[in-house]
């Protein structure tokens, strides 16, 4: 038989609902809480890893493709790891047009790679151009250098005769102990260097061969 719902009774249900009510308003209000919680972190991006670009590798002697020797390569070597923004100039850099004739007068003819005594002491130096890595095909940049013969049939360290000049349509060469830069092998305009020994260097010949000067030409003519 069931117990007479009493006025005794009354403050007992009403305390426990009441009870009950807030623990459910917590857990309601602790719900709705949760999903702005996740949602602000979500939205709040990790922070960026600062990733540094790695340095471009040096070029190599041997991609040329040019029969160095081995002291000669190991010079080579030893200025692109020194000039990580070059490399060297090949055969195909040249812009071969049909009236240059080059190849009726060399049996072996490389446009930017020559060998010889080009400061008259006996030795054997050598003078190859270079090419800016990040020249655009169309019109790269180089830079021509100098590499003197050692006693010890090494070389010295290479040094820049001239830099980021126009010679896709020219060359190098060597003119008894004249180092020669043509511009355009279909004219006549060339850049004669030749050994100063009172100076240790190589200083420009100008065109009237009456006047030395230590100045270069400009750069990127």
């Amino acid at each position: 038989m069931r117990a007479p719902f009493t006025a005794e009774v009354l403050p007992r249900l009403s305390s426990a609902a009441l009870a009950a009510g807030l623990i459910a308003l917590a857990g309601a209000s602790c719900a709705r809480r949760a999903p702005a919680s996740e949602a602000t972190a979500a939205a709040t991006p990790s922070p960026a890893r600062s990733v540094s670009p790695s340095p471009a590798a040096p070029a190599h002697a041997a991609d040329a493709g040019y029969d160095l020797r081995p002291a000669e390569r190991a010079a080579v070597d030893e200025f692109l790891r020194r000039n990580p923004d070059l490399r060297v100039a090949t055969d195909a850099d040249h812009r071969r047009s049909e009236d240059d004739g080059m190849d009726g007068l060399y049996g072996v003819y490389h446009p930017y790679f020559v060998r010889g005594d080009d400061n008259d002491d006996g030795l054997l130096d050598f003078v190859i151009g270079f090419v800016r890595r990040d020249s655009d095909r169309d019109t790269p940049w180089f830079s021509v250098v100098v590499f003197a013969g050692k006693a010890d049939g090494s070389f010295e360290p290479g040094g820049f005769l001239e830099r980021e000049i126009s010679l896709a349509d020219g060359d190098l060469s060597l003119d008894r102990d004249a180092i020669v830069v043509t511009p355009d092998v279909s004219e006549d305009l060339t850049r004669r260097y030749r050994w100063d020994p009172s100076k240790h260097r190589h200083v420009f010949v100008r065109d009237d061969a009456t006047e030395d000067s230590s100045a270069p030409p400009a750069s990127q003519i």
